[in-house]
């Protein structure tokens, strides 16, 4: 049991993403009054689409299940995409702190399931924190993963490429964020990625004169 727990315990560090999800939460449950409407007249001319809902609510375990593949696939990077990942969310719960934003939504009537899984995720996770877009950040962060540090099967690849877009995509078609939140999404991942792994390279770089030094 110990030696099987040493060898998988790198796992645990998958617990912060739900640990990020609570800051989140606490930061939505203390919002005062100075709220800003996150939305333009662009926003209102995106319909609502209601089956946008079954990508949209398969995120969550398309994150869990991409950072268990990488943790079994190639631990380092594991490591460098859950880096990446507290950091930039992290970053996003502080602008969630100081910049708070407000998207309206619509009225939907539950007819059938996908309408029923919408007024359960309005129900459940209050209009409010949406720029950026952790939804849209988070798969941005997988999908140049996947593009730039994994070698996969092309129909894996394509599979993967179509869902986490189709994600992205669904946020606004839910109307649970504005297009700015997607944008903003997709720009927090891309530099948070792009600082770790010159981070990362600088470091290498400097640890291998080292050794040649010596």
């Amino acid at each position: 049991m110990k030696m099987w727990f040493n060898k998988w315990k790198h796992l645990l560090g998958i617990l912060s993403i739900p640990f990020q999800g609570l800051i989140y939460m606490g930061i939505a449950s203390n919002v005062g009054p100075d709220i800003i409407f996150n939305y333009s007249w662009i926003d209102t001319q995106i319909p609502f689409v209601k089956w946008f809902i079954f990508p949209y609510i398969s995120w969550m375990p398309v994150l869990y299940l991409s950072f268990i593949y990488l943790a079994f696939k190639n631990r380092s990077l594991y490591w460098r995409t859950l880096l990446i990942y507290n950091v930039s969310v992290m970053t996003c719960n502080v602008v969630f702190w100081f910049f708070p934003t407000y998207v309206p939504r619509p009225d939907v009537v539950s007819t059938d399931l996908a309408s029923t899984l919408v007024n359960f995720i309005y129900q459940s996770d209050a209009p409010l924190n949406c720029f950026p877009s952790v939804h849209c950040l988070t798969s941005y962060l997988l999908f140049i993963t996947l593009k730039r540090d994994l070698v996969v099967r092309r129909s894996v690849r394509f599979f993967m490429y179509t869902l986490l877009w189709l994600i992205i995509i669904s946020t606004v078609f839910t109307k649970q964020h504005a297009l700015i939140d997607v944008f903003g999404g997709i720009l927090f991942a891309e530099v948070t990625y792009r600082i770790v792994q010159l981070t990362s390279s600088l470091s290498q770089q400097r640890e291998k004169q080292v050794t040649t030094s010596l």
